[in-house]
């Protein structure tokens, strides 16, 4: 099926863990095409004190990246937002209008600590929701309080937030715990839309053998969920919860 869209991934070159120079962007960008998706959402990380990156710096690096990406039409539309760590320090940026969200600027890509998600998020969600803001919660799968407590997410689902899978999650790729978690989260129908979050071409191979296992088990229906309309409401803002 084409046309999948792919709103977290890691490929402007050096600016964080993902890829490390100009040949691992193409190569990871021509392997997520050759997957099916024609348009990516590069989402370097934004998280003081590990990588300091600041919107300008991200854009100006992005930029130089489309410089050369421009001379092949064959790859994917390319377009940039950032995974904010939610602390206290990216909090007030977003609030004050400086992060960097997706496409349109209605939602935002947040990441937390995946030992000590926080149970009482709930109020500064709200108030990044009364500031114009759609909260998107980056891999929940890997947080470990939703082991045992997938509720959390519920009730941050219902505050106005939407949670993005990382579909290779799905096979194993992160550990057994958060595969079983992805799967749990999945059955419950929790999930917005899903994401390779790659950052090198072996994470996009781990996203490919994520889709196959959809497929068998969820059908057709579920992959243009996840990877086609899914993204497109979050662009748009827009949760699909009543």
């Amino acid at each position: 099926m084409p046309g999948f869209i792919d709103l977290h991934c890691h490929c402007v070159p050096g600016v964080d863990d993902g890829a490390r120079n100009l040949a691992e962007s193409i190569a990871t960008l021509k392997a997520l095409r050759d997957l099916g998706f024609e348009r990516i959402v590069t989402t370097p990380h934004i998280r003081p004190g590990m990588f300091d990156n600041s919107p300008a710096g991200l854009r100006a690096a992005f930029d130089e990246l489309m410089l050369t990406l421009s001379l092949d039409a064959s790859l994917p539309v390319l377009e940039l937002s950032a995974e904010h760590f939610f602390d206290d320090v990216v909090f007030r940026a977003l609030m004050e209008g400086n992060g960097l969200p997706y496409p349109g600027g209605r939602s935002v890509l947040l990441e937390f600590y995946t030992s000590d998600f926080p149970f009482t998020i709930d109020h500064r969600l709200a108030d990044l929701r009364r500031q114009g803001y759609f909260p998107i919660i980056a891999h929940p799968e890997r947080y470990e309080p939703l082991w045992k407590h997938p509720e959390i997410l519920e009730r941050l689902l219902d505050v106005g937030c939407a949670a993005l899978l990382d579909a290779a999650a799905l096979v194993g790729r992160y550990g057994k715990r958060p595969q079983q978690c992805a799967r749990d989260l999945l059955e419950r129908e929790l999930y917005l839309a899903a994401c390779s979050d790659a950052h090198r071409v072996t994470d996009v191979q781990a996203t490919g053998l994520g889709l196959d296992w959809l497929r068998r088990e969820y059908g057709e229906d579920e992959l243009q969920s996840l990877f086609i309309s899914g993204p497109q409401a979050i662009l748009l803002g827009q949760s699909g919860r009543a």
